[in-house]
């Protein structure tokens, strides 16, 4: 009788990717294959072709790459698993990552092998969602956004390798929805801190987890390549059945140098390391404030507890460019969208510098907007360049927005007016009077 499913090691020896994920061996072993499942249903399959009214060349090209996916019994076999296991690895928010996969076994098609595995996902995500009685209006679309864009590219240039393929596995997968203004996709926390709550008046404290070295400005020492040997400070954690006594993060986005205590029969812990968040991601477009923040929130929160009720949601977590508090010492605080939004956030430092920064403002991760090369026109532009100039540098922040904050954003539920005093005291610290070379 033939086997259903091939063992691990003859499918990994037999398909040859050039890359698989760490971890899926123990997930293959309780792996039970249903041999009824089809890898992309007919019907399914034609209804997709018919909407983005293939060619007849191009069809033939997807068709016949699939058929070589489904009649290599192996690759079949294991490439039904791969499906079943990115259908669901956002929402157990697996750590292993998913990328571009070409099978050494297929001989003529191997460059499709990725975009037919997450076309492949489509179908199973869309059923599972249907089973939790999730809306056709949050998921019929989803997929469809990297998907007429593949199509589109295909049918032009007759390339079907996928790009970003991480990001876009989200989409495929039915795993990201867009709730009002923002997305939103599960997350485990796992930056070096933990929150705390106070039992009494509710104000939160995230306290750093030692070992970890900082300049004087409360960044990671290193960052941008600036290090600080006079002013580095290393982070400490010292518990006892009291208290814990660590370096508090001030929300504006920095780690401060003196240490706090907080006595454990005043304080709950709010945030620990694997906790589950929903991670927020900001497409572009008008509405980047602090009402539609709250709004879509608040609607992500009531969307999970609804359809997706196992996964116990402590609040938000994501980094970008935009949280970097800097922006505020050359942005009008009272009129930019930007310094309104971040100021909603737990802000804290990460091991990114300004890649990121350089990359949306500038049109490059290594630009040079110093060099006179670069053209500035907008305002924020000029306003950074001339940041710059004084030997600054720019950080990508991240940020944590707990549950119970969220009907209070639009209000900075954690930054105080002492806290904005300590960040103007602490920004750019390390320079100690340095400017630019330039």
């Amino acid at each position: 009788m033939k086997r259903q499913k091939p063992e691990y090691g003859e499918c990994i020896a037999y398909c040859r990717f050039d890359y698989v994920p760490e971890g899926l061996e123990a997930k293959y072993a309780s792996y039970e294959p249903n041999p009824e499942t089809a890898l992309v249903p007919n019907g399914f399959l034609d209804g997709l072709l018919e909407r983005y009214e293939l060619p007849a060349t191009a069809r033939e090209e997807v068709e016949a790459a699939l058929d070589e996916i489904v009649q290599d019994s192996v690759l079949h076999a294991f490439t039904k698993f791969l499906v079943h296991d990115m259908c669901t690895a956002r929402n157990r928010c697996d750590p292993d990552f998913y990328t571009n996969m070409t099978p050494g076994c297929m001989k003529r098609y191997g460059e499709w092998y990725s975009f037919l595995l997450l076309l492949a996902c489509i179908a199973p995500s869309i059923e599972s969602l249907e089973r939790r009685g999730v809306p056709k209006i949050h998921y019929e679309n989803v997929p469809h956004q990297p998907l007429k864009s593949q199509i589109e590219k295909i049918v032009s240039y007759g390339d079907p390798k996928v790009h970003d393929f991480p990001w876009v596995m989200n989409f495929y997968t039915c795993s990201i929805f867009h709730l009002d203004r923002f997305l939103f996709i599960p997350y485990r926390f796992e930056s070096a801190f933990s929150m705390f709550r106070n039992k009494e008046t509710q104000q939160v404290v995230a306290l750093r987890h030692a070992g970890e070295a900082f300049r004087a400005d409360g960044q990671r020492d290193g960052i941008n390549g600036v290090f600080d040997p006079s002013g580095r400070f290393v982070s400490l954690w010292e518990e006892d059945e009291d208290g814990i006594t660590a370096n508090r993060i001030n929300p504006m986005g920095f780690v401060e140098r003196e240490p706090v205590r907080i006595a454990k029969k005043d304080w709950e812990p709010a945030l620990r390391i694997g906790d589950t968040l929903l991670a927020l991601h900001i497409p572009s477009g008008p509405g980047y404030t602090p009402e539609r923040l709250r709004a879509s929130m608040a609607m992500a929160i009531d969307f999970y507890e609804r359809y997706f009720p196992e996964l116990p949601v402590k609040g938000f977590w994501s980094e970008s460019w935009l949280y970097d508090t800097r922006l505020s010492l050359i942005l009008d605080p009272d009129k930019s969208n930007i310094i309104q939004v971040q100021r909603q956030f737990y802000n804290y430092p990460i091991d990114e510098g300004d890649g990121m920064l350089r990359y949306e403002v500038f049109g490059d991760r290594a630009a040079d907007p110093l060099g006179g090369e670069i053209q500035l026109k907008t305002s924020l532009q000029k306003a950074a360049a001339n940041y710059m100039k004084t030997g600054a540098r720019f950080n990508t922040l991240a940020m944590i927005v707990l549950k119970e904050e969220v009907s209070r954003i639009g209000n900075m539920p954690y930054i105080s007016l002492e806290d904005l005093d300590k960040f103007r005291i602490a920004a750019d610290a390390h320079l100690q009077g340095r400017v630019s070379d330039r």
